[in-house]
C-alpha cells in the first residue's frame, strides 16, 4: 500500500478547542497503521464547516496542542493556517507544506465520515493530487460498501480514497464536551492530558 523508501508525514487538522485524548490516540494509531514518520497538528484558524463558532484565541489552541504532545518527537505541530489566517482550506494548507518538502508523501488523516462530503471540499481535485487521504472507520460506523455507495467522486478517486481507510478502536471524546463540563464546573482529567487541564484551568478558559 505504501513506499516504505520515501518519508511518509501525517497532517491532522482541527480547531483544537481543546485538544483531547481522542486525537492524540487517532495520531498513535496513525502512525502505526500507515506507517508514517511523523504527524503533524495543525490547529485551523476558521474551519469551513465551523465559519459560526466562536473558538478560544489561537495562541490558547495552539499553546495546548504543543503541551499534549510535549515529549514525543513523533508528533509536532505547525501553525501554518493561524499565521495565514482567514477561512483555513486544507489545500493551500497542503499546498505549502509540499513546497516547503516536496520529498515528503504527505498523508491527510480525517473520519471515514469526512469520505461522503469531500466533493464539497474547496479544490477538492488538486488535494487529491497532492496527497494521500486516509480515514479511520469506527466501530459501529456504516460498511465500507455503504459509504463507498455515498462518495460522489470518479470511480479511480473513489478507488484510492477506499484503498486508505483503516479500522480503528478510537475514544469518543468531543471537544465540545470538555467545553461544556468545564463551564458546569465537572472535571475533565481523563479527557485531556494533565498537562491540558492545568492550562485550561491556569486560563480561565471555557468557563462561559
Amino acid at each position: 500500500m505504501f513506499n516504505s523508501e520515501q518519508c511518509r508525514i501525517g497532517i491532522i487538522g482541527g480547531s483544537f478547542d481543546p485538544i483531547h485524548l481522542g486525537h492524540l490516540v487517532i495520531a498513535q494509531d496513525a502512525l502505526e497503521r500507515l506507517e508514517l514518520d511523523e504527524i503533524v497538528f495543525i490547529p485551523a484558524a476558521i474551519p469551513p464547516h465551523k465559519q459560526h463558532l466562536k473558538c478560544v484565541e489561537a495562541e490558547h489552541r495552539l499553546r495546548m496542542v504543543e503541551l499534549a504532545i510535549e515529549g514525543d518527537h513523533r508528533f509536532s505541530v505547525s501553525d501554518i493556517e493561524l499565521v495565514r489566517g482567514g477561512v483555513s482550506y486544507t489545500i493551500d494548507t497542503v499546498q505549502a507544506l509540499q513546497s516547503s518538502r516536496p520529498d515528503v508523501e504527505w498523508v491527510l488523516i480525517v473520519g471515514s465520515d469526512t469520505l461522503v462530503d469531500l466533493h464539497n471540499w474547496h479544490r477538492i481535485d488538486d488535494l487529491l493530487d497532492l496527497c494521500t487521504i486516509a480515514s479511520f472507520l469506527r466501530p459501529g460506523e456504516s460498511s465500507l460498501d455503504r459509504i463507498a455507495e455515498k462518495i460522489k467522486l470518479s470511480e479511480h478517486r473513489k478507488a484510492r480514497l477506499l484503498d486508505h481507510v483503516i479500522e480503528a478502536h478510537l475514544v469518543e471524546i468531543s471537544s465540545t464536551e470538555i467545553r461544556m463540563r468545564v463551564a458546569e464546573g465537572l472535571g475533565i482529567r481523563y479527557l485531556v492530558p494533565p498537562e491540558v487541564e492545568m492550562y485550561i484551568c491556569e486560563h480561565g478558559l471555557y468557563r462561559g
